[in-house]
């Protein structure tokens, strides 16, 4: 793992709002013989203080897993609906996750995860949700959206 500069960018719409979340942070960065791995730890700033997440990428599949007192687990596949428990300190419920892009240029020195996808609760729609993870080493000037 080698230390990396993360820009990571949130926007989420449902009925007529839109809010875009965008963050700075450090974290851990690895590319394995299964795909690539990228850790950070999430603040008080955005609501998930004592949180860490990993973003694992293997093939055409993601897997987004926070740790810690908002558990959850986001499969990410383009085209497949998958079904997670998503923790709070309110507690857990299931909730759908349709992916309808993925777009991944990742590679040894870092590079951009952006996928689009929509989040449902009891089959009731809940939110368009889009995520785009800029992945720079540390110390190098930070990298353009594409």
């Amino acid at each position: 793992m080698i230390p990396v500069d993360l820009n990571i960018t949130s926007t989420v719409k449902s009925d007529d709002d839109e809010e875009k979340i965008e963050f700075f942070t450090v974290g851990q960065y690895a590319m394995t013989p299964e795909g690539a791995v990228i850790t950070y730890e999430e603040t008080e700033g955005i609501g998930y203080e004592d949180c860490e997440v990993s973003v694992k990428v293997c093939g055409s599949s993601i897997t987004v897993e926070r740790t810690g007192p908002a558990a959850s687990t986001l499969c990410i596949e383009k085209n497949v609906k998958h079904h997670s428990i998503y923790g709070t300190p309110f507690g857990d419920f299931t909730m759908g996750i349709n992916t309808y892009d993925i777009q991944n240029t990742l590679g040894e020195a870092g590079g951009r995860l952006w996928f689009k996808y929509s989040i449902d609760i009891n089959s009731d729609f809940v939110s368009e949700n889009e995520m785009e993870i800029l992945v720079t080493p540390s110390g190098e000037e930070e990298m353009k959206s594409e």
